[in-house]
């Protein structure tokens, strides 16, 4: 099986034309105001206004309800969306609306891990699944995912991956938190739970500035069909 790879926490435009050279899937922009990897919707905009492939960009946010969220993904043009935010009902009725206001969409839902599956984080997979396209596992922190820089138990993952696996086989299922080329060749034999990886503060040297040796690295390491532009 042959992993995608999406880098996540797009700040500059120079960075993203050397990712553009990339076996790349996807490109994520931030906008969550408590991220220090955030820009504006008119960034975001910009991005997408002089993206080659509109298709692999992603609109990553936090928002208080499904009408704030079909609002920035009218206002970015960008139509892949990852949530860090919202409950079921609110997932099913951007799922519904965005039918009509935008045609096919794809909707990534962040759920947080730490050490230990629990019962209440088992129902959550499960009630997020019925709707999502992708359910991203990132390490959680005070209750917020995104931007901790820590790495989920490999065995917690897999065990969470296996649920949707079993269970919603058209549900994709992306790893982050705090992935580095180190940590991704000490786990190499379990990626094949997942169809994803999302880079972002472990392959920067900077806060928002991207390592691209890094990045190269680690897609040497994860593809076969590895090439450049």
């Amino acid at each position: 099986m042959t992993i995608e790879i999406k880098v996540c926490g797009i700040t500059n435009q120079e960075d993203k034309a050397k990712i553009d050279k990339l076996s790349v899937d996807y490109i994520g922009f931030i906008n969550i105001p408590r991220s220090k990897r955030n820009i504006s919707l008119k960034e975001i905009e910009e991005f997408q206004k002089r993206s080659n492939n509109k298709n692999q960009n992603v609109l990553v946010i936090e928002p208080e309800n499904a009408y704030e969220t079909l609002i920035k993904l009218n206002k970015t043009n960008v139509f892949n969306v990852q949530l860090h935010s919202l409950k079921p009902f609110d997932v099913k009725y951007i799922k519904w609306s965005s039918q009509y206001l935008f045609g096919l969409m794809n909707i990534t839902k962040v759920i947080g891990l730490s050490d230990e599956l629990t019962k209440d984080k088992i129902k959550e997979i499960n009630e997020h699944c019925r709707y999502c396209d992708d359910i991203l596992f990132d390490y959680i922190k005070d209750n917020k995912t995104g931007g901790t820089n820590s790495q989920i138990p490999i065995e917690t993952a897999v065990q969470a991956s296996k649920i949707i696996k079993e269970n919603y086989p058209r549900t994709k299922v992306t790893l982050a938190g705090g992935l580095n080329f180190k940590y991704l060749k000490e786990i190499q034999d379990q990626l094949e739970n997942f169809d994803r990886i999302d880079l972002n503060s472990g392959v920067e040297y900077s806060v928002g500035r991207k390592n691209i040796h890094s990045i190269k690295k680690i897609i040497k390491l994860i593809k076969e069909d590895y090439y450049e532009i």
